[in-house]
Parts: structure tokens; C-alpha cells; sequence
């Protein structure tokens, strides 16, 4: 083939007036090359026919991401694609990064670093599931501790305020204490709204709960949600790790019981990719603050009276309690997590799973002690008819002086 340098001269030759031999003899080359090379205006560049693929090219997306989340440094972001088996260099890696920055800086947001136990941000997820054959939807409620990225979930049945506290303070016994602050969004069940001057107007009896256990309520900036970050980016990760888990589950206790499994196995014991630390390591430096020991009177309890087979009946389906129970009125407590607690007099008298269907029963087979088993095995009959004997009447006997009498006072009278 011809060479770049070779054309030009081959040219040039020519245009002095050496022949096609002559060239031919200079040059080193066949007459038929040079002549078919005189033919052409310019020289063909050489095509590749394979292209080499990219390393970086598997990449890209996280290095996006990456940078999206505020990582800019290239030297970070090369030792954490190298631990994912990126074998290029770190030009290939600068020269990607490079028409990136300007984009990603025009939508940046500083990123907002609490200390230890000043903040826990807050959020729901939603999630649709396959439930006896129709499609239902769960949510997933969130807490994400701002400085250790501690994270707790649980899946309920709905977004309701009774159902956010007790997601509060299993949270906060999860993580055995809470922040100063926790952050919201414009939660309806939080936020009622604001004041004529703008300031953020709290669910009263959400803002109590808060008073209760010595938090204090704070709410993202509005059209600013990136400010509540880290709890929305928890919420993908839920839904991209956890999620994508799950197969099967038996009712909505079985899928909490797999979700804090998850947690205490992948999500707190991972090498978080900000932070470079576990979550469950930084958990100790947050001091967090004790909550109120007294529980919050939060739920609206549910009276029933206990019927005589000790069943209460509940949503459509019906739970035992102990026998000696019956005929008294008890309190439905229903967690919206799988779980409903009845009460008597403030104490706990039983627990179940929530049934899942329709005119379920739900029996613990020790409420049922102290029944008699003679009596559940010999029942009583009923009565039958009783042979009675037919005795003589009995006759008063006198005396015959008596009737000598009678028979005078009735000749007198006549």
C-alpha cells in the first residue's frame, strides 16, 4: 500500500516530468501502482474493521452518578470502579469526566453533612404486590440517620398517622434512641400546611408525638426535595436491592421479618460508598437521644366484647383470646405492619398474625385451657321422659255417727 508520504512525491515526480518507469524505478514500486495512484486526487485513509470496545464503557452510568451525587474527584471514583474490575487508566476516566463537569455542577446542590445525632430524614416508598391473585399496594416507610446512614424499613397497609408513629418508634427502638431533628417532606399526616406568613403549620397531634419523645419536627425546603437525599436515595436502594430479593412471602409480617434481615445482614453492614465506613460502625458515634419510656397513646383502639366461643371479631375475620375473658369488653390495637395486640385493662391478653383474608379464624390453642375435657367429651344429654306409677286416691274415713246425723238434718229439713 502506498504510503501518506509516498502519494505526495509520487505527485510530485510527475509534475517534473518523470515518467511513469522512471518513478516506477525510484520508488520501488510496480508501474501498474504508480500509474492507478497518479489516477486518484487523494489518498484513501485506512479503516479498522474491528472496533476495540471501550473499557470504561460498562462504567459510565455509575461515573455519572457518581458525579451527580457531588464526586468530582477522579482519583475516588478510579479506585471504586477498579474494585468493580475497571482494567483502563485514569485519562480514559478524565477525559469522560471532563464535558460532564459543567452539567453536573449547574445542577448540583451542596451536599449537607450532619453531625452525629443532629438529623434522621424520613420518606415513604411505594410498592405493589401480587395478593391473593390482585394487585395491592404497600408502603414502605424509611429512616435514614443523617451521619451514620443508619437505615430502618417496614412495609405497611397504608400512609395513615396512627400507622408513621408506630413506624417512629419501632424505628427508634431499632436504632435504640433518635436524632434532635427528623425531616419531612409536605407529608400530609405531618405538615397541615402554613401561616399566613409562610411558616410550616405541624400536624397537632404528629407535633405532640414529637414533644413526647424529644425530637424536633423540620421540613425540606420546597421544590428543593434533593435537600431530603439521602432518605430518597435509601428508598432506591430499598427498592433496587431489597426488592428485587424478595420472591415470596406469607403475609405482611413474613416481609418485615425478610426486611430486617436484610438490614442487619446487607444494608447497615455494607462499605458505604460515601462515607467509606459501615453504617452499623458509625452508629456509635451518633449519641442519640433516649425517647420517653411511657409509649405514646396513639392508636384508636377498637372495643369488642368477647363472645362465648372467646372470639372477638375484627375486620371481617375473628381472633381468640383466653377463655376467662368472655362476656368482657376488650381493646383491638392494629399495628398495620401483620400484627394486631388485644388488651384488657390496659394489659396485652393476646397476639396474633393478621389474617389476610375474609371470615378467618385465628385461634391460639392455649386461650382454650381450663375447659374441662370431660365436658367437651361427654356432652350433656338431653332430658328423656320419666315413668311415674298411677297410685290410689286416697279416702277420708269417719266415723258412721256422722252420717246418722246428716241423714236427720236432712229429714228435718224436709
Amino acid at each position: 500500500m502506498v504510503k501518506n508520504g509516498e502519494f505526495f512525491v509520487l505527485k510530485e515526480m510527475k509534475q517534473r516530468g518523470m515518467s511513469i518507469t522512471a518513478i516506477a524505478k525510484e520508488l520501488g514500486r510496480d508501474r501498474k501502482t504508480i500509474r492507478r495512484w497518479l489516477r486518484e486526487e487523494y489518498l484513501e485513509t485506512y479503516q479498522r474493521t474491528t472496533v476495540k470496545p471501550e473499557k470504561l464503557a460498562p462504567f459510565k452510568a455509575y461515573v455519572r452518578k457518581r458525579m451527580e451525587e457531588g464526586c468530582l474527584n477522579a482519583i475516588v471514583i478510579l479506585d471504586e470502579i477498579r474494585s468493580a474490575g475497571y482494567t483502563g487508566g485514569i485519562t480514559i476516566l478524565r477525559d469522560f469526566m471532563r464535558p460532564l463537569r459543567p452539567q453536573v455542577a449547574s445542577k448540583a446542590t451542596v451536599r449537607f453533612e450532619t453531625p452525629p445525632g443532629r438529623q434522621a430524614q424520613v420518606d415513604w416508598g411505594e410498592f405493589r404486590v401480587d395478593w391473593h391473585g390482585k394487585k395491592k399496594r404497600l408502603y414502605a416507610f424509611v429512616m435514614v440517620l443523617g451521619y451514620s446512614r443508619m437505615m430502618y424499613v417496614e412495609f405497611t397497609e397504608d400512609q395513615r398517622l396512627e400507622t408513621l408513629i408506630g413506624c417512629h418508634e419501632r424505628a427508634m427502638r431499632y436504632f435504640g434512641g433518635i436524632t434532635e431533628t427528623c425531616l419531612y417532606d409536605n407529608m400530609k399526616t405531618v405538615v397541615s400546611g402554613t401561616d399566613d406568613q409562610g411558616e410550616v403549620v405541624w400536624n397537632d397531634r404528629f407535633a405532640r408525638f414529637a414533644s413526647h419523645h424529644g425530637f424536633l419536627l423540620r421540613r425540606c425546603r420546597p421544590y428543593r426535595a434533593r435537600t431530603k437525599g439521602k432518605v430518597e436515595n435509601g428508598v432506591g436502594y430499598v427498592r433496587k436491592n431489597f426488592w428485587q430479593r424478595v420472591q415470596t412471602f406469607t403475609d405482611l409480617q413474613n416481609l418485615n421479618e425478610q426486611a430486617l434481615q436484610w438490614l442487619n445482614t446487607v444494608s447497615n453492614v455494607r462499605l458505604h460508598g460515601t462515607t467509606q465506613e459501615r453504617p452499623v460502625d458509625r452508629l456509635i458515634r451518633e449519641h442519640l437521644k433516649s425517647p420517653s419510656v411511657e409509649p405514646f397513646d396513639y392508636v384508636d383502639y377498637q372495643v369488642r366484647k368477647v363472645s362465648s366461643d372467646t372470639l372477638i371479631s375484627y375486620e371481617g375475620n375473628r381472633y381468640s383470646v383466653p377463655i376467662r375473658f368472655v362476656g368482657h369488653l376488650v381493646r383491638i390495637k392494629d399495628d398495620r405492619r401483620g400484627g394486631i395486640r388485644i388488651y384488657h385493662e390496659g394489659k396485652v391478653i393476646a397476639e396474633h398474625r393478621k389474617a389476610t383474608g375474609h371470615r378467618e379464624v385465628v385461634q391460639n390453642k392455649n386461650h382454650f385451657d381450663g375447659i374441662r375435657k370431660d365436658s367437651v367429651e361427654k356432652p350433656v344429654g338431653q332430658p328423656s321422659p320419666r315413668l311415674m306409677s298411677n297410685p290410689i286416691p286416697e279416702v277420708a274415713v269417719r266415723p258412721l255417727a256422722v252420717y246418722d246425723q246428716l241423714m236427720d238434718e236432712g229429714v228435718m229439713r224436709s
